[in-house]
């Protein structure tokens, strides 16, 4: 009964932290920084990757905005080679408030995050609107707590089981 809560707990561990195992395999010293934080719709910023002199490096942007430059979802700049350890991007926010998440690609791996925040009216913060506060990952929660659910679940049919 034991073993088998231990087991169960290890393999609902491996699920919940599966995704962050990618990237403790990019490049050590590789880095990304861009020169906004928050930016307003279809406004121009840069994104600058930092890594080993020679490799190839993409820029990966996730977004829900949906003009004719960015398609909702996720998109992979083309590659280019760092020279002198560094190459930059120029990125346009797309014309919908959201939020922007890169990940810097280093010879096809991840290096690094960033996220900018696009807001609709002025980002010096100037705007009468209150600013957008709550938790936007409603799905992930549900996702957890049904892992929850299925674990608990299991745990009984097996005590269960065992009485039986």
């Amino acid at each position: 009964m034991i073993a088998r809560s231990i087991a169960a707990t290890a393999l609902a561990g491996a699920v919940v932290l599966a995704p962050t195992a990618a990237f403790g395999y990019g490049s050590e010293d590789a880095s990304l920084t861009c020169t906004a934080t928050q930016v307003t719709v279809t406004q121009q910023f840069e994104c600058v990757g930092r890594g080993p002199d020679g490799a190839s490096a993409a820029l990966q942007a996730t977004t829900s905005g949906d003009n004719a430059k960015f398609i909702a979802g996720t998109v992979t700049s083309a590659e280019k080679t760092l020279v002198g350890g560094e190459v930059s991007w120029t990125v346009e926010a797309p014309s919908t408030a959201g939020v922007i998440g890169f990940t810097l690609l280093v010879d096809g791996e991840a290096a690094d995050t960033a996220t900018v925040d696009v807001v609709a009216g002025s980002s010096t913060g100037t705007s009468d609107e209150l600013s957008g506060t709550g938790f936007a990952n409603a799905g992930l929660a549900a996702g957890a707590g049904a892992l929850l659910v299925v674990g608990a679940a299991t745990v009984f049919v097996a005590a269960r089981r065992r009485s039986s």
